[in-house]
This record gives structure tokens, sequence and C-alpha cells, in this order.
């Protein structure tokens, strides 16, 4: 299984990350089309996009890429007509629920892949869209067969590299390296602005903000649009992760000295730029 050039790729959700795939299909010479709510006329001028179609398009798509909420993707999965012959993939930030529904859903005729891009920013919208946003990226792919190595192409000609993985391992990893810190950053902002209860009070919190803080908090923009339906999808995974950072965080500080040097060893695997 191989995707052609000229057979159609049709993005089912054109923000941030379905368009930014758009982008880097469009480059590198495929036929790629959007779904969106929104006008994607920007996308097509830019050469993003080859046209905006409708759903009813989906019989003519060779490739599907769901590039919606985690929701949306589940209910894509189990409501659209996909047909035999044709590959479908997605990039939610879940993947047991997703490769769940695609087995129960989808004709055996239909190759699916679940897929996961480890990129992406606080913006949303395909205002936060880059061409160049994969690149280096790990993109987790879940599936057997033919299927994935097609996908992997695809995820390859946007500059990520493709790595295949169970559903149930990515999950239980990115509840740990994507899920928690989300939820971290957005209860340590809470928590700020609650204490903001003054302008005198918000001035010394914003000024005694230091390197680390700001570094955190880049998180604190990001929607609670999108990530609702992945914290109540992994939410059992995200509980468990919590639960374990928040003991070793809770210890007394006379203690914290083995949590520190452990700190510090996977802070040493931490690839660095360049």
């Amino acid at each position: 299984m191989s995707v052609r050039a000229r057979d159609p790729i049709l993005v089912l959700g054109c923000g941030a990350i379905g368009a930014s795939a758009a982008a880097g299909w469009s480059a590198a010479g495929h036929e790629v089309w959007g779904n969106d709510r929104r006008d994607l006329t920007p996308l097509v001028e830019r050469g993003w996009l080859r046209k905006q179609v409708g759903v009813e398009s989906l019989f003519e798509a060779a490739t599907v890429v769901l590039a919606l909420p985690v929701a949306g993707i589940l209910g894509a999965l189990r409501r659209l007509p996909f047909h035999d012959r044709q590959m479908v993939t997605d990039v939610g930030s879940v993947k047991g629920a997703v490769v769940e529904a695609a087995a129960a859903s989808l004709g055996a005729g239909v190759a699916f892949v679940g897929g996961h891009p480890m990129a992406g920013s606080e913006g949303s919208g395909y205002e936060a869209a880059r061409e160049d946003l994969f690149a280096g990226a790990s993109w987790a792919l879940c599936g057997s067969g033919d299927a994935v190595g097609a996908v992997a192409v695809l995820v390859r000609e946007l500059g990520a590299q493709p790595l295949a993985c169970d559903a149930a391992a990515h999950d239980r990893a990115v509840a740990l390296t994507s899920h928690v810190p989300q939820v971290l950053a957005s209860a340590l902002a809470a928590e700020l602005e609650s204490r903001a209860a003054s302008e005198e009070e918000a001035r010394l919190l914003l000024a005694l903000l230091g390197p680390g803080g700001r570094g955190m908090l880049r998180l604190a923009g990001s929607s609670f649009e999108v990530w609702r339906d992945i914290l109540a999808a992994n939410r059992v995974q995200i509980e468990h992760a919590l639960a374990a950072v928040r003991d070793r965080a809770a210890q007394p500080p006379e203690t914290l000295g083995e949590e520190f040097a452990a700190a510090r060893r996977w802070y040493a695997r931490l690839p660095r730029p360049g």
C-alpha cells in the first residue's frame, strides 16, 4: 500500500495540526483537500490546500486524515461511510479509545492507523499552523500491516520520525510526558490568577516570575476546548501519573535528595538542540 501524489488526501479538521500537515503534504506534491467549519480560503490561497470540500467528498479521497478533537475523531469513525481500499489515520492525543472505535466501526476493507504527532503549541486554529511544525518530531503510529508503512512515508514527508507503538503503552506514556504537564501548567496558572486579588499583588507575582516559572507556564495558554476530550479519554492513566508525581513532590524536603538525583539523571537523557 502506498499514497500516490495524484490520489487525494482529505484532511478533516484544519486547525493547527491539520493545516500544518496539509501544508507539508502539498509541498511534497500531494493533492490535499480540506474540510472544516471555517472558511479555508486563506489556506487555498497559500497553496496549502487544493480546495475546500464537503464531507460528501469522502468517497473520492484515497486517504483520510482525522485532524479533529478526540471526540470528533471518535464520532467520525462511528458515523462516516468510509469505503473499502481507503486508508484512514488520525492525529489524536489518545490512542486506546480511537483504535478501539476504529476496530468496532470500520469495515474490513478500510485500513486504519492511529497516529499522534508530538508537536504543536499552545495556539489553536490554522493561524497557529506552520509548514515546519513537525520537523524532527516523533509521530506515534498504532496499527499493523502495510498501512503503517504507507502512513510512515507520509509522516517522513513532513520531517517527522514515525514511531510504532502499542496504543495502551502510548496512552500510559503520554499521560506523563504530555497530559500531566498540561494539567500542572493550567493548575499553577489558575492558582496564580486566584492570588492576584489586587493589581499590586498581580504586579508582584509577575515581577517575581522567573525563567523556570515562565517556561512551565507556556502551556497555560492552551484551550480547554482542545484538551477536554483528551483529559476525559485518558483519565485513568492521567490520574495514576498525577498521583505518582504528587507522592514524590509531597515528601519532606530533607528526603528529596534522591528525587533530585533521579531528576538530574533523566534530564541528562534529554536531547539537546543542535
